[in-house]
C-alpha cells in the first residue's frame, strides 16, 4: 500500500500544523541568501505568518523583500502578516536613489485583513512589498508601518529607545517615502499607522 501523503493542515501531537513548522524551518535561512525562496506546496490552511529578518555580524547582502511576496501568494488562507526587519550591516537601496518600483501580476488575497511591518526604512523592496499587499490584499483593514526597530522607551527597564544602528538616520527618508508612495495608494477601507522614534529619543540621538 502506498505512502498517505499528509495534509499541510494536519496536526500532530503538540497541535502544530505541518505549515507551521515549515515556516519556522525555513525563515532562519532567508538572511543567507539575496531572495525568498520559492514554495514547492501552499499552506492552504496557514492564517498567521511572522518573519523575523536579521542580517548578524557577518551578512552584508541586500535582501529582497519583494520577494517575500512567493510567502503570501502560497497562503490564500492567511489573515495576518508580520515582518519584524533589522538591516544591520547590509546593502542598502533606497527608494530616493532608486524610485522606479516593480510590479507583479495581480494576484488576489481575500483573507489578509492585518499587516505590520516593523523595521520599516527606506530600503526600496520594503515599499514594492507594501505596495503590492495594498493592490492585492482585497480584504485589508489594517496597514502598520514601524520605523524603528528595537527597544522603545517605556518597554521592560529601557529609559530611552535602544535601536539598531543607524536606524535614526534613514527615519526621515522612511517617512518622506511612504508619503510618496504608500499614501496615495491607501484606499479609504484601510486603515494606515506609521509609527516613528518617540521625539525625545530622536531628537536626542541626532544632535
Amino acid at each position: 500500500m502506498g505512502k498517505r501523503k499528509r495534509s499541510s493542515c494536519q496536526r500532530d501531537n503538540h497541535n502544530d500544523s505541518l505549515a507551521s513548522k515549515i515556516m519556522r524551518t525555513r525563515i532562519p535561512d532567508l538572511p543567507e541568501v539575496v531572495d525568498a525562496p520559492m514554495l514547492p506546496t501552499k499552506f492552504l490552511c496557514l492564517k498567521h505568518l511572522t518573519v523575523r529578518l536579521s542580517s548578524g555580524t557577518t551578512i552584508t547582502q541586500a535582501f529582497d523583500y519583494f520577494s517575500l511576496v512567493s510567502f503570501l501568494d502560497a497562503s490564500p488562507s492567511l489573515e495576518t502578516f508580520i515582518l519584524n526587519v533589522s538591516g544591520k550591516g547590509m546593502i542598502h537601496e533606497s527608494i530616493s536613489a532608486h524610485p522606479q518600483l516593480r510590479h507583479t501580476p495581480e494576484h488576489h488575497h481575500g483573507h489578509l485583513r492585518s499587516v505590520k511591518i516593523c523595521g520599516f526604512s527606506s530600503e526600496k523592496s520594503l515599499f514594492e512589498l507594501t505596495r503590492y499587499i495594498l493592490e492585492n490584499a482585497v480584504s485589508l483593514k489594517f496597514l502598520t508601518l514601524d520605523t524603528f526597530y528595537g527597544y522603545r522607551c517605556g518597554q521592560g527597564k529601557c529609559t530611552s529607545c535602544l535601536p539598531t544602528p543607524d536606524v535614526f538616520m534613514d527615519v526621515s527618508k522612511a517617512i518622506s517615502g511612504i508619503k510618496t508612495y504608500i499614501e496615495n495608494k491607501v484606499p479609504s477601507t484601510v486603515k494606515l499607522t506609521v509609527l516613528e522614534p518617540c521625539s525625545r529619543c530622536h531628537v536626542r540621538r541626532v544632535i
